[in-house]
């Protein structure tokens, strides 16, 4: 590469002469060549060093250069490159080629191509120069981590077999950029124990095969999360029977248990099927007081609608057909062949679901009642219920409210008391109870009413 240096002039004090020819002898040109010549494949599960080598270099300059640093330019192509400290002879760090590497294309341990070149800074004479050479290609293989494929949960609550076993869920990302799976499961009763065996043991015909049976360091670990051994595991135990999600991580060698209520959310044909990178929405139903299994929602759907639900915003352990049916209010469900629910008939209906170990999928009449003082009594009667709207835009208009008092308001499910199903109106919002405490109080007036309109979640006290 040629380097061309500055050149440098002064002009008169006087100014006098501005316009007269000016002149200056040109420096001779500085000719400074540095090459790189691509090396040899690099596979991370092979380096031991603190740094590594990229590539080779020649480099010739004129008598008077010095040397004075090192750096490499390396990313995923020429134009989109960082740059880091190096030695003479296209070293860098190997924390840093790996930390390089997975930014541009994961983690998984697949070979790899970025492109490198060699900067050189040199100086002669009290002035500054840099060369630059050629890029080259680097392949990269990172360092393949001891994961599989697939994990299962052995236990007493599931058995100690590949009959019982339970699979984890994982997602559609490698499991080297994602090593994360996780599990739902219950317990029905207490000091139950556990273990975790990953599919290259299944595939080897060896379940309880060592290394690779996966547990905890001290035998009836009862710790809620911790880290998971291989070296001689041990069975880690959960006290209180009850619902479980299991979380490992198998890059980090860690797990957590968490016991915790589910949720539940619906998504179909009118809602986009969830896909919220193009708008779709999971709308979350309501759970009922002091249940992790039973929730419930007012919803307006259209005749030929499909829908399913799902105990997360996203497409795992989601159901619809498989559901036990009860079709009170004679909106005529079906399924399809996808196991979506379809309805037959528009309008707002109560949906009630019972996602136990047996799953029933309820359809109700949309009644929503005024219960307390404003409605006159304490019990849920036919005279204190809305008026149900016929479109869906519409709204939901209680009775006149029988006296001054703080307002309260239910829909009924058989098996649960009112204030189980019970919500009210905060700044003109629908704010459900679900499974929080008693929730606090709006006074209203008599002969006001209460205006729901559970399209858009809002309300009116007028």
């Amino acid at each position: 590469m040629v380097l061309a240096t500055a050149l440098l002039s002064s002009c008169k004090g006087d100014y006098d002469d501005w316009a007269a020819p000016q002149g200056y002898d040109a420096e001779e040109a500085q000719n400074v060549s540095l090459s790189a010549t691509a090396g040899a494949a690099i596979d991370m599960n092979n380096v031991s060093g603190e740094t590594i080598n990229l590539f080779s270099t020649s480099y010739e300059a004129p008598e008077g250069f010095s040397v004075v640093g090192y750096e490499v330019e390396i990313g995923a192509t020429e134009d989109d490159v960082d740059v880091f400290p190096s030695d003479a002879n296209g070293s860098i760090a190997a924390t840093d080629l790996v930390s390089l590497t997975e930014s541009y294309f994961g983690k998984a341990p697949v070979e790899r191509t970025l492109k490198a070149a060699s900067v050189i800074y040199l100086s002669k004479d009290g002035e500054a120069f840099y060369a630059h050479s050629n890029f080259v290609d680097v392949k990269v293989t990172l360092v393949t981590p001891d994961i599989s494929e697939n994990y299962y949960l052995v236990g007493d609550f599931c058995g100690w077999n590949e009959e019982g076993m339970m699979k984890f869920d994982h997602s559609d990302i490698n499991i080297y950029d994602d090593p994360v799976f996780t599990i739902k499961f219950e317990t029905t009763a207490a000091n139950q124990y556990w273990q975790i065996i990953p599919q290259k043991n299944i595939d080897k015909g060896n379940m309880w095969e060592k290394p690779g049976v996966v547990g905890v360091a001290v035998d009836g670990d009862t710790s809620m999360s911790g880290f998971l051994v291989t070296d001689n595991p041990q069975s880690g135990k959960i006290e209180e029977p009850g619902k479980y999600i299991l979380t490992i991580d198998m890059m980090a060698g860690t797990y957590t248990l968490s016991k915790q209520p589910l949720e539940l959310y619906l998504t179909g044909s009118n809602y986009g099927w969830g896909d919220t990178s193009k708008g779709g929405i999971w709308l979350p139903m309501t759970p009922c007081y002091g249940s992790d299994e039973d929730f419930w929602t007012i919803i307006y759907l259209h005749e030929g609608e499909k829908f399913k639900f799902a105990p997360q915003a996203g497409w795992r352990d989601d159901f619809g057909g498989q559901a036990t049916v009860n079709d009170v209010a004679g909106v005529g469900i079906t399924s399809d062949s996808d196991n979506n629910l379809v309805a037959g008939k528009a309008g707002w209906y109560l949906l009630y679901i019972h996602n136990g170990s047996e799953r029933t999928f309820t359809v109700l009449q949309p009644n929503v009642y005024l219960i307390g003082d404003t409605a006159g009594e304490w019990n849920v009667a036919d005279s204190h219920k809305f008026t149900v709207p016929t479109t869906e835009d519409g709204v939901f208009e209680s009775p006149a409210f029988a006296k001054d008092a703080e307002l309260r308001m239910c829909v009924s499910i058989d098996g649960f008391d009112w204030w189980k199903t019970e919500f009210i109106v905060f700044d003109g919002v629908i704010t459900y109870r679900g499974r929080g405490g008693d929730q606090d109080r709006v006074n209203v007036s008599a002969g006001q009413k209460a205006y729901l309109n559970f399209a858009k979640g809002t309300a009116e006290i007028k």
